[in-house]
């Protein structure tokens, strides 16, 4: 591994950037106002981008994204018979040959490419699947200068760090990655010599890598009784690292992951074990929720005790508040299958659908192995999911189950094996093994495969006596957001603050659902436990996400029309046909009409606070036929309606700091962006401006490039594409572009002046990258005038990308004065005291206009 051990470095011997000004100051949430607040109480506005797409997989011993399958993503598991059979089937001389397969009698496993200072498991073996490490993610230390500097020239103040439970506890249950722990720190250090804040993302996507996303290890599927082997087969998970070489990666098909067996099973595990799953305990008595939720949150807390363990000489925090403002409660948290009222259709709520979608009852019957007909298929059209067909789904005849019978459940033999090798232990009562744990729930039976208890996830299990049948009418909704998604997120911020009692609590709520009431009814001052929702309504940012998604599913955007999917999610349209949002001017202001919508119901909800939008962004081949997807495609060429342009990209860079540096080397890569993404984006940053809303753009991925994008679903969001191999060699210097835009993407529309401390509050921006005008209007109290003096200005960041400095701009002011810095990009406002109208309160403005 090439990073340093962290003996290596001296968590006390950073040296402070000449970047910093005054953003090493504590950020903190005031009441009833809509912005954070520093030191001298200047009003911040938070913008920044996700760090990073790659960080939802191991950097070590080999990078893994989800187009990289067989033994790197997960061991294959067959006996010698087996690989010998499947050999024979596929015409190979030699029966024998069981090369990169795992030998299931083999239980001492070793891996020379990870460093030496990775340890065994307590109990067990370790195999290949658990020998990796996240150290590197989301960039090697040796190139963090380089990232964040450009970052930083980039206007970004804001870092939403994307850490997953994997990356800490990859190893077994409580063994925690001492090594990534130690890399984190420093490259939080990192990010507080060139200013930055920082919310740490605990991060997932339909629960883990071996589901089709990113977040939990892959013992979790184990200690549940799940097979990871035999999800394709069973149609339990989409896993692109797992599709045959001729099967196609169906576009976004991972988000159907959430309605399937495998993640529904784990996240109504997670939140709802204790009532719906009570057969599963473990360690005499302790629920498989309880277990799982400890786990992760003794992996939360060893984080946060190793960034609080960072201080100086004297004792002196280095981190907390300073550089990582606090925490976010847990990326787009899922319900799994709780409150599910009918198992046998496909419910109104699995609204995304892409290739095959079985109802809840056909993935149970699937995860057991059976053939299961009528299979619903669909596909993305222009309007959304469109059904296709049907079609009957047997897992024996998938390639991966070898012409042999298979389910989603694990072998007694394998769970035993997986039982000692992580130290997991059962008792006596949990449910058989090979076998669905929700059959041996009462859900349904598997002999006549039928449904025994329709609503069960919505009302838990029912007692066969009369007594119980009787009043099962009676017996009360199961309510997902109340009863088990807000007292984790408590127990999250409470965890967080024993340690570091300041850290805000960045509050996410599951994607389209409305934030709770908990500001105004009384009844909202507890949470379904008797426990006081105080922890979650003090020092609280709202962190909701908002795309555009009918674009991001469809990588199309036509300009008149679109699909209103919040207000479709709210009730204000009865259907998908009737939230069609048609017209040029309706669909431009969507966007934004949405994020203030979202603003709202924050404020009614939960009282007047910072909303940022934890997510939001593009895919840059929006628009793209396959070939120019792909980078195929020559400078000077006008085909399709794409607009070529030419963006300097740099080679690797030397090791030494940033603001030292410059590139080897200058070359050219002809980008593709094509007019429908550039409008698209348009609607969504401006958008965000209107409605002065903090955000953080997904996303930043060292290691984007052409023809896999952010490495990770077909996913190709990145503000950044590293250069492609083919103009390694190629000489031609822009003198024009700065050296840190060379690798950007569509620096013209995300690099934006704003105002990043404002004395008073900002009340309008307004940028136009057409015209090179920018406009600013404040509101403060009168006294402010007399106390902007020294530091104490309005900062707002003007790109160079945009604005060539004073000399080439006019700038206007109602009153006060105004100096510029060209190097840091920030002009200093200081309010005149010439305006002596008005009562307490006086407004202010502001105008930058680059010369023609």
């Amino acid at each position: 591994m090439s990073e340093p051990t962290p003996s290596a470095i001296p968590l006390t011997s950073f040296n402070p950037s000449p970047l910093q000004t005054s953003s090493l100051s504590r950020l903190r949430v005031e009441s009833d106002d809509a912005f954070l607040r520093d030191a001298t109480n200047r009003a911040w506005l938070l913008r920044g981008v996700n760090l990073s797409g790659s960080s939802k997989f191991p950097r070590y011993p080999v990078p893994v994204p989800s187009h990289v399958g067989g033994e790197a993503f997960l061991v294959p598991r067959v006996s010698v018979q087996d690989a010998a059979e499947a050999n024979q089937s596929n015409g190979h001389a030699d029966a024998n040959d069981a090369t990169n397969v795992e030998v299931h009698a083999s239980k001492d496993e070793s891996n020379p490419a990870l460093p030496e200072t990775q340890t065994q498991p307590q109990q067990g073996n370790t195999a290949a699947d658990d020998r990796i490490s996240f150290v590197g993610r989301p960039f090697e230390l040796s190139e963090a200068d380089e990232h964040l500097a450009r970052l930083r020239h980039w206007g970004f103040r804001m870092i939403r760090w994307v850490i997953t439970w994997e990356a800490i506890e990859h190893r077994g249950p409580g063994q925690y990655d001492q090594e990534f722990l130690d890399y984190t720190v420093m490259a939080l250090l990192k990010t507080k010599e060139y200013g930055f804040k920082v919310m740490v993302d605990f991060h997932q996507d339909v629960w883990s890598r071996f589901s089709g996303g990113s977040g939990a290890p892959l013992w979790t599927f184990y200690a549940a009784g799940l097979d990871p082997h035999n999800f394709a087969a069973t149609g339990a998970a989409a896993v692109h690292n797992t599709l045959q070489p001729d099967e196609p990666l169906l576009r976004m098909v991972w988000l159907t992951n959430y309605y399937k067996l495998a993640c529904a099973s784990m996240f109504t595990l997670f939140y709802a074990g204790k009532i719906l799953a009570p057969l599963c305990a473990f360690d005499n008595g302790v629920n498989i929720q309880d277990y799982f939720q400890s786990h992760f949150l003794g992996a939360i807390q060893a984080l946060v005790d190793r960034i609080h363990e960072c201080k100086d000489e004297e004792g002196r925090q280095l981190l907390e508040d300073s550089v990582v403002l606090g925490y976010d409660s847990w990326n787009e948290p899922s319900c799994g299958w709780i409150g599910l009222q009918q198992l046998d259709v496909l419910p109104e709520q699995h609204d995304m659908r892409q290739g095959d979608m079985p109802s809840p009852f056909q993935s149970l019957m699937m995860g057991e192995g059976l053939n299961v007909q009528d299979v619903a298929t669909y596909r993305l059209e222009l309007v959304g999911p469109v059904k296709s067909g049907s079609r009957t789904i047997n897992p024996s005849t998938h390639p991966r189950a070898l012409k042999k019978s298979v389910k989603a459940w694990l072998s007694p033999e394998l769970r035993d094996e997986y039982d000692f090798k992580y130290g997991i232990r059962r008792d006596a009562g949990f449910p058989n093994a090979g076998e669905c744990l929700w059959a041996q729930h009462g859900v349904w039976s598997i002999k006549d495969r039928k449904v025994l208890q329709q609503d069960y996830f919505a009302r838990g299990p029912c007692s066969t006596t009369a007594t119980a049948l009787s009043s099962k009418n009676q017996q009360r909704l199961i309510e997902w957001v109340p009863d088990h998604w807000l007292p984790f997120a408590r127990r999250v911020i409470e965890v967080v603050r024993k340690v570091h009692p300041t850290a805000i609590l960045f509050l996410e709520p599951p994607v389209y659902v409305p934030p709770p009431s908990l500001a105004q009814e009384k009844s909202s001052s507890e949470t379904k436990d008797g426990a006081s929702n105080a922890a979650l309504t003090t020092n609280m940012v709202y962190t909701p996400h908002h795309y555009d998604d009918l674009v991001l599913l469809t990588k199309r955007y036509l300009g008149w029309v679109n699909i209103d999917l919040l207000g479709l999610s709210r009730g204000r349209h009865k259907s998908l046909f009737g939230s069609i949002v048609l017209g040029k001017k309706a669909t431009r202001m969507l966007f934004g009409k949405q994020i203030g919508e979202i603003q709202k119901e924050c404020y009614e909800r939960l009282g007047q606070r910072p909303v940022l939008i934890g997510e939001t962004g593009l895919h840059f081949d929006v628009g793209l036929d396959k070939a120019q997807q792909s980078g195929n495609f020559q400078p000077g060429s006008s085909a399709g309606g794409i607009k070529k342009r030419s963006i300097r990209t740099a080679l690797p860079w030397s090791s030494s700091k940033a603001k030292q540096s410059t590139p080897k080397q200058n070359v050219t890569a002809t980008i593709a962006t094509s007019k429908q993404f550039q409008n698209a984006f348009d609607n969504i940053l401006n958008g965000l401006d209107r409605t002065l809303a903090h955000y953080t753009l997904w996303n930043y991925t060292v290691e984007n490039d052409a023809p896999y994008g952010d490495g990770w679903n077909g996913e190709n969001l990145s503000l950044y594409s590293s250069p492609p191999s083919d103009v390694a060699n190629t000489a031609d210097h822009d003198e024009n572009l700065h050296e840190w835009d060379r690798g950007g993407r569509a620096i013209e529309q995300f690099c934006r002046p704003y105002p990043v401390a404002t004395i008073g509050q900002p009340v309008k921006i307004l940028f136009d990258r057409h015209q090179k005008t920018f406009k600013m209007s404040t509101r403060a109290p009168k006294t402010a005038a007399s106390a902007t003096t020294g530091d104490i200005r309005t900062e707002i960041y003007v790109p160079k990308f945009h604005f060539r400095g004073a000399e080439q701009c006019d700038v206007k002011v109602s009153d006060g004065t105004w100096e510029w810095d060209q190097e840091m990009q920030i002009l200093f406002w200081t309010y005149g005291e010439n305006n002596k109208e008005g009562g307490e309160v006086v407004d202010h403005w502001i105008e930058i206009q680059k010369k023609t």
